[in-house]
Protein backbone atom coordinates (compact mmCIF):
# COMPACT_ATOMS: atom_id res chain seq x y z
CA UNK A 1 0.00 0.00 0.00
CA UNK A 2 1.60 3.61 -0.80
CA UNK A 3 1.73 5.77 1.99
CA UNK A 4 -0.11 8.49 0.47
CA UNK A 5 -3.27 5.55 0.72
CA UNK A 6 -1.86 4.41 4.03
CA UNK A 7 -2.45 7.89 5.35
CA UNK A 8 -5.37 8.45 3.69
CA UNK A 9 -6.91 5.11 5.62
CA UNK A 10 -5.67 6.06 8.95
CA UNK A 11 -7.48 9.84 8.42
CA UNK A 12 -10.42 7.46 7.71
CA UNK A 13 -10.57 4.98 10.53
CA UNK A 14 -9.24 7.84 12.90
CA UNK A 15 -12.76 9.60 11.69
CA UNK A 16 -14.83 6.01 12.13
CA UNK A 17 -13.62 6.04 15.83
CA UNK A 18 -14.40 9.56 16.59
CA UNK A 19 -17.83 9.25 14.78
CA UNK A 20 -18.76 6.14 17.08
CA UNK A 21 -16.96 7.42 20.07
CA UNK A 22 -19.71 10.75 19.32
CA UNK A 23 -22.63 8.53 18.56
CA UNK A 24 -21.74 6.09 21.80
CA UNK A 25 -22.01 9.05 24.55
CA UNK A 26 -25.66 8.50 25.29
CA UNK A 27 -26.25 7.19 29.12
CA UNK A 28 -28.23 3.76 29.30
CA UNK A 29 -30.77 5.36 31.33
CA UNK A 30 -32.02 8.68 33.14
CA UNK A 31 -29.90 9.26 35.92
CA UNK A 32 -26.54 7.23 37.00
CA UNK A 33 -26.49 3.44 36.43
CA UNK A 34 -23.65 3.00 39.06
CA UNK A 35 -25.72 3.46 41.81
CA UNK A 36 -27.63 0.57 40.88
CA UNK A 37 -25.36 -2.13 41.37
CA UNK A 38 -22.34 -0.06 43.65
CA UNK A 39 -20.15 0.48 40.18
CA UNK A 40 -19.42 -2.97 39.46
CA UNK A 41 -18.50 -2.16 36.18
CA UNK A 42 -16.54 0.76 36.63
CA UNK A 43 -14.63 0.04 39.91
CA UNK A 44 -11.03 -0.21 39.63
CA UNK A 45 -10.30 -3.01 41.57
CA UNK A 46 -12.33 -6.51 42.58
CA UNK A 47 -12.92 -6.70 46.55
CA UNK A 48 -10.41 -8.83 46.72
CA UNK A 49 -7.92 -6.36 45.16
CA UNK A 50 -7.18 -8.05 41.70
CA UNK A 51 -7.12 -4.66 39.00
CA UNK A 52 -10.31 -4.53 36.66
CA UNK A 53 -9.48 -3.32 33.18
CA UNK A 54 -11.06 -3.61 29.86
CA UNK A 55 -10.40 -4.89 26.07
CA UNK A 56 -9.90 -2.57 23.43
CA UNK A 57 -11.30 -3.42 19.41
CA UNK A 58 -9.27 -3.78 17.40
CA UNK A 59 -7.41 -0.92 16.23
CA UNK A 60 -9.24 1.47 19.21
CA UNK A 61 -5.87 1.91 20.70
CA UNK A 62 -4.02 3.32 17.88
CA UNK A 63 -6.69 6.09 17.27
CA UNK A 64 -8.47 6.67 20.36
CA UNK A 65 -6.11 5.54 23.25
CA UNK A 66 -2.77 6.04 22.73
CA UNK A 67 -2.28 9.28 24.79
CA UNK A 68 -5.13 8.06 27.14
CA UNK A 69 -4.25 4.57 28.07
CA UNK A 70 -1.58 4.57 31.10
CA UNK A 71 -1.39 0.96 31.95
CA UNK A 72 -1.72 -1.40 29.83
CA UNK A 73 -0.83 -5.28 28.93
CA UNK A 74 -0.51 -6.03 25.46
CA UNK A 75 -2.58 -10.02 24.94
CA UNK A 76 -1.06 -11.97 22.44
CA UNK A 77 -2.36 -14.87 19.94
CA UNK A 78 0.13 -17.11 21.21
CA UNK A 79 -1.09 -17.06 25.10
CA UNK A 80 -4.68 -15.90 24.68
CA UNK A 81 -7.83 -16.89 22.39
CA UNK A 82 -8.33 -14.73 19.67
CA UNK A 83 -10.07 -15.26 16.38
CA UNK A 84 -7.10 -16.25 13.86
CA UNK A 85 -6.39 -13.19 12.00
CA UNK A 86 -6.35 -11.08 15.32
CA UNK A 87 -2.51 -11.14 16.79
CA UNK A 88 -2.50 -8.92 19.73
CA UNK A 89 -5.45 -6.84 21.67
CA UNK A 90 -5.04 -4.36 24.10
CA UNK A 91 -5.79 -4.38 27.90
CA UNK A 92 -6.50 -1.52 29.39
CA UNK A 93 -6.55 -0.32 33.29
CA UNK A 94 -8.78 2.16 34.61
CA UNK A 95 -6.65 5.33 35.81
CA UNK A 96 -6.02 4.80 39.55
CA UNK A 97 -5.59 8.54 40.06
CA UNK A 98 -8.17 9.65 38.03
CA UNK A 99 -10.97 7.04 38.16
CA UNK A 100 -12.84 6.57 34.87
CA UNK A 101 -12.01 8.81 32.18
CA UNK A 102 -15.66 9.23 30.90
CA UNK A 103 -15.32 11.15 27.20
CA UNK A 104 -11.92 8.86 26.65
CA UNK A 105 -13.92 5.35 27.99
CA UNK A 106 -13.52 2.65 25.64
CA UNK A 107 -16.36 0.95 23.56
CA UNK A 108 -16.61 -1.92 25.49
CA UNK A 109 -17.71 0.65 28.21
CA UNK A 110 -19.89 2.69 26.21
CA UNK A 111 -21.79 -0.24 24.81
CA UNK A 112 -22.71 -2.41 27.66
CA UNK A 113 -24.79 -4.61 27.72
CA UNK A 114 -24.85 -4.73 23.53
CA UNK A 115 -22.56 -7.02 21.37
CA UNK A 116 -22.34 -6.10 17.68
CA UNK A 117 -23.64 -8.92 15.67
CA UNK A 118 -24.20 -9.93 12.31
CA UNK A 119 -25.95 -12.95 11.25
CA UNK A 120 -27.28 -14.20 7.64
CA UNK A 121 -25.32 -11.16 6.43
CA UNK A 122 -27.91 -8.67 8.80
CA UNK A 123 -26.72 -6.61 11.72
CA UNK A 124 -27.89 -6.34 15.02
CA UNK A 125 -27.30 -5.65 18.49
CA UNK A 126 -27.49 -8.55 20.90
CA UNK A 127 -27.58 -8.90 25.10
CA UNK A 128 -25.41 -12.37 25.64
CA UNK A 129 -26.93 -14.90 27.84
CA UNK A 130 -23.82 -15.89 29.59
CA UNK A 131 -22.76 -12.40 31.65
CA UNK A 132 -19.75 -11.61 33.82
CA UNK A 133 -21.45 -9.28 35.47
CA UNK A 134 -24.97 -9.34 37.66
CA UNK A 135 -25.97 -5.67 36.06
CA UNK A 136 -30.06 -5.38 37.44
CA UNK A 137 -30.03 -3.50 34.45
CA UNK A 138 -30.55 -6.84 32.45
CA UNK A 139 -33.69 -7.78 33.22
CA UNK A 140 -35.30 -3.46 32.54
CA UNK A 141 -34.43 -3.22 28.70
CA UNK A 142 -38.13 -1.09 29.09
CA UNK A 143 -35.69 1.35 31.11
CA UNK A 144 -33.17 1.55 28.54
CA UNK A 145 -33.06 5.15 26.46
CA UNK A 146 -34.23 4.80 23.18
CA UNK A 147 -31.58 7.47 22.09
CA UNK A 148 -28.79 5.28 23.84
CA UNK A 149 -29.76 2.08 21.50
CA UNK A 150 -29.77 4.22 18.80
CA UNK A 151 -26.53 5.74 19.31
CA UNK A 152 -25.32 2.34 20.03
CA UNK A 153 -26.88 0.74 16.82
CA UNK A 154 -25.20 3.80 14.84
CA UNK A 155 -22.28 3.61 16.02
CA UNK A 156 -20.99 0.11 15.37
CA UNK A 157 -22.27 0.15 11.64
CA UNK A 158 -19.82 2.83 11.54
CA UNK A 159 -17.06 0.83 13.37
CA UNK A 160 -18.40 -2.60 11.02
CA UNK A 161 -16.36 -0.09 7.64
CA UNK A 162 -13.20 -1.48 9.15
CA UNK A 163 -12.74 -4.35 7.84
CA UNK A 164 -10.92 -5.78 11.04
CA UNK A 165 -13.65 -4.52 12.96
CA UNK A 166 -16.30 -6.53 10.42
CA UNK A 167 -14.10 -9.83 11.13
CA UNK A 168 -13.74 -9.63 14.64
CA UNK A 169 -17.52 -8.95 14.92
CA UNK A 170 -18.66 -11.76 12.85
CA UNK A 171 -16.06 -14.55 14.68
CA UNK A 172 -17.46 -13.35 17.78
CA UNK A 173 -21.10 -13.44 16.08
CA UNK A 174 -21.15 -17.18 14.83
CA UNK A 175 -19.51 -18.49 18.36
CA UNK A 176 -22.60 -16.74 19.54
CA UNK A 177 -24.79 -18.65 17.28
CA UNK A 178 -23.04 -21.91 17.32
CA UNK A 179 -23.58 -21.69 21.68
CA UNK A 180 -26.82 -20.14 21.32
CA UNK A 181 -25.88 -16.91 23.72
CA UNK A 182 -28.63 -14.43 22.73
CA UNK A 183 -30.68 -13.24 25.60
CA UNK A 184 -32.06 -10.28 23.59
CA UNK A 185 -31.70 -8.99 20.13
CA UNK A 186 -32.13 -5.31 18.87
CA UNK A 187 -32.26 -5.03 14.77
CA UNK A 188 -33.05 -2.02 12.61
CA UNK A 189 -36.93 -3.05 13.30
CA UNK A 190 -36.47 -2.88 17.05
CA UNK A 191 -36.28 -5.62 19.44
CA UNK A 192 -36.26 -9.13 17.59
CA UNK A 193 -38.44 -12.25 19.60
CA UNK A 194 -35.60 -14.96 19.24
CA UNK A 195 -38.23 -17.68 20.21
Amino acid sequence: MANKDKESMMRDYKAIFEKAYALMNEPIIEGNCGALCGYHCCRRTEPDGERLGMYLLPLEYEYMQVDKAKELEIHTNLIYDMPPRIKKRYYIYCHEEEGCLRDYRPIQCRTYPFEPHIENGEFSLVVEKNQIHACPLLSQPEIWRPAFIDGIYKGWLELLKIPIIKYFTLYFSLERVETGNILLQYTHEGWKDRT
